[in-house]
């Protein structure tokens, strides 16, 4: 069942990005075929900028890359989307549509990531972008209807517009860049909705008390875990990409010490007494809680 959840979550998110892609990519083919004067005044920008934020959310949400790597990604994706759209109506055009969407790739990675991973955030992320993309769609339909209608009245040629936005765009992406790689060790990855305790499930087959934890940026997820005396316990630390390096955990209640290696580390604790056991990451002050209770 577990197993099964995980997939349909993943086919889920996986989805919403190749939805995200195809419509952008619509959009950019619209806009080149038709070529209409009004895309020069924002749209190719707009689509990119949308764009680019959904991509960066969703992204965030479906893949455990560190950070960068994962603004990376989105803000390729955004560049290439927001040059191939705005080239057709000039460079300052396709400039504007880089920028646009590598500020909106950074704005929905950085978004996306401070949420703990849900299926929620990813159909609002995917929900917003096609109602915006409709929205846009209905814009541009009725902005080429006008400039079909002035280009059926008198030929007059493309007007140049002045770089201002560009310039602009410019220092808005530099800016959140920089604020972005400056901050990014203070970033509490999946901070937002993060559950704050947990009850460890029952193994009925291998006769054990099962618990998982993510250990990221944010520390240790959940940071409380109950469990029932007498039972063996498995406690599985999966360590995120974003967690960083040499980390190790250490209990003094439970009188050990061990490194944490990226991915699963399994620890098995036998016949587990009542009481409340610390777990501590030394290097970077997280803490988790064992509970064990009595059983009745």
């Amino acid at each position: 069942m577990i197993k099964n959840g995980v997939v349909i979550v993943m086919l889920l998110n996986l989805g919403s990005l190749i939805l995200i892609v195809l419509m952008t990519g619509y959009h950019v083919y619209d806009g080149l075929r038709q070529k209409w004067e009004s895309a020069r005044n924002g749209f190719a920008p707009a689509v990119a900028l949308f764009s680019g934020m959904a991509f960066g959310a969703v992204g965030a949400q479906t893949f455990d890359f560190d950070l960068t790597v994962t603004l990376s990604i989105a803000i390729l994706f955004a560049i290439v989307a927001g040059f191939l759209g705005g080239i057709g109506f000039g460079l300052q055009t396709a400039v504007q549509g880089a920028l646009a969407g590598s500020l909106g790739a950074m704005l929905g990675t950085l978004t996306g990531s401070l949420y703990y991973r849900s299926n929620n955030v990813v159909l609002v992320a995917a929900i917003a972008f096609i109602i915006i993309s409709f929205l846009l769609q209905k814009l541009a339909d009725r902005r080429r209807s006008n400039d079909s209608r002035r280009r059926n009245e008198t030929a007059t040629p493309l007007k140049k517009h002045a770089p201002a936005g560009t310039v602009i765009l410019a220092i808005c992406a530099a800016v959140s860049a920089a604020s972005i790689m400056v901050e990014k060790d203070q970033i509490r990855v999946g901070s937002i909705g993060a559950p704050a305790s947990q009850t460890a499930v029952f193994d009925e087959e291998n006769d054990l008390q099962v618990a998982s934890i993510d250990v990221s940026a944010s520390g240790f997820t959940p940071a409380v875990t109950e469990f029932k005396a007498g039972t063996m316990i498995k406690a599985v630390f999966n360590v995120k990409p974003n967690s960083g390096t040499g980390l190790k955990l250490v209990s003094s209640d439970l009188n050990f010490s061990a490194e944490l290696k990226p991915g699963q580390n399994i620890f098995l604790l036998n016949n587990p007494q009542p009481g409340t056991y610390e777990l501590v990451e030394p290097n970077k002050a997280y803490k988790s809680m064992f509970t064990v209770k009595s059983v009745k």
